[in-house]
């Protein structure tokens, strides 16, 4: 013979049921929260640029004439998804066109100059990807610019001058990363700077 369940019988066994239920749901959002922990930590292990990260960039320089410079590159302050603050140096040389200069009357003289460049700087800089990264920045610090002169007379004579001034520097620049490896890219920053290139290319090294 079946057994008919009491209606009182039924009415004890919802709340237990409504328990397991509210039980199931508290475990699916505990294993939900657990993998989000377990992502964001896979994501800090990944970071690129994790605070006291060192960049080191050696490039080409264009424009005017043509040069080369070094940076190095320091994370001072690191936020995964809000970007990274780095603090640095710039050294650098650029030569300018050379200079006819006319005079006319006894020579001519070509004036050849070199500026020398040697500023701290600091940048802003955000990873679209781990391996590509926008940032932008200023430097200001010192520029030796030394000139050159040869005099040319008519009578055939060939003389030789040189003197240096020291200018206060600065540059505002934008430029990209991209790492072919966790170590090892290529960079390119568009320089607005009274003395040093315009456009700097180059090979970046990260440790």
């Amino acid at each position: 013979m079946a057994l008919v369940p009491k209606a009182g019988d039924q009415n004890k066994k919802e709340p237990y049921q409504k328990l397991i239920e509210m039980k199931k749901v508290i475990m699916l959002v505990m294993v939900a929260i657990m993998t989000l922990a377990v992502s964001q930590k896979a994501q800090a292990i990944e970071d690129p640029n994790r605070k006291g990260t060192t960049v080191i960039g050696l490039r080409a320089g264009f424009f005017p004439g043509f040069g080369s410079s070094a940076t190095v590159d320091i994370t001072a302050v690191n936020n995964w998804w809000k970007g990274h603050f780095a603090v640095g140096a710039y050294a650098g040389f650029n030569f300018p066109f050379t200079r006819h200069i006319v005079d006319g009357a006894n020579y001519d003289v070509i004036e050849r100059t070199v500026n020398i460049g040697i500023m701290p700087r600091a940048s802003y800089g955000l990873n679209i990807t781990k391996d590509f990264e926008v940032h932008a920045g200023v430097m200001m610090g010192a520029a030796l610019h030394r000139h050159y002169y040869t005099y040319n007379y008519h009578n055939g004579e060939v003389n030789h001058d040189s003197e240096n001034d020291w200018f206060f520097c600065h540059g505002e620049f934008i430029g990209v990363r991209y790492y072919f490896t966790p170590n090892f890219g290529v960079e390119a920053e568009a320089n607005y700077s009274n003395y040093m290139s315009y456009l700097n290319v180059g090979f970046t090294f990260k440790f």
